[in-house]
């Protein structure tokens, strides 16, 4: 699976950096001020941002004063990102992490998935994996769709797989990538294998009060 979604990204990737740049998924507005919210509120300064992609999250890190270091599978992602920003970034994926590759510049106060979880399998191996590269206080911050999708879509109140990533969204993506959906019963459980803890839960709600996206953070 991991396989299919890198082939995708590989594919995928000058049109993701140019959706961006025209800035054209509306619910951006509202999941990127949430996410750089709930960073710049956690103490820790030195932050980890897994599946970094074209690298705006990590600029934005810099920008309110913390340490980011970008990690992502896909090399013409990262090319961007190091030719944007003066954050490191390193080309290392998923897989390898939980096979037992180091990552380099740990330990981190904080590690961050935003929107760069697609997996069923391997998610606890690989969170805790992220964990022995914390801190010993440090914090996991993922940032998803919210279960609420399902519903709003009419598919059943069920963990699923989605057929294509891409969907959606504006842009003229090819060879779509399947995702795992979670309810929240199962990212609880998720984590509660992963042996890490929920400490806060936040809901990104937008201009309809319609919840578009969940932050969880974790110890």
């Amino acid at each position: 699976m991991e396989k299919g979604i890198q082939t995708s990204w590989n594919q995928n990737a000058q049109e993701w950096i140019d959706i961006l740049a025209s800035d054209k998924i509306g619910s951006r507005t509202y999941t990127n001020k949430a996410i750089l919210s709930v960073l710049a509120a956690l103490p820790g300064v030195k932050i980890l941002d897994m599946g970094c992609g074209e690298g705006w999250l990590c600029r934005a890190i810099t920008q309110i004063n913390k340490k980011a270091v970008g990690i992502d599978g896909t090399v013409d992602l990262l090319a961007h990102a190091q030719k944007k920003g003066m954050e490191p970034y390193y080309n290392i994926n998923y897989a390898a992490i939980c096979e037992g590759t180091a990552i380099p510049e740990a330990p981190f106060d904080i590690c961050t998935f935003n929107f760069s979880i697609y997996q069923k399998d391997g998610l606890i191996a690989l969170l805790k994996k992220i964990k022995l590269s914390l801190n010993p206080k440090g914090q996991i911050v993922i940032q998803t769709l919210h279960p609420y999708f399902l519903i709003e879509n009419s598919y059943s109140y069920e963990s699923q797989w989605m057929e294509d990533a891409w969907k959606g969204l504006p842009g003229n993506f090819v060879n779509g990538h399947k995702w795992y959906a979670r309810t929240f019963e199962d990212w609880a459980t998720v984590f509660s294998r992963a042996k890490v803890s929920i400490t806060q839960v936040k809901e990104v709600l937008n201009q309809q009060q319609k919840p578009i996206s969940v932050i969880f953070i974790l110890e």
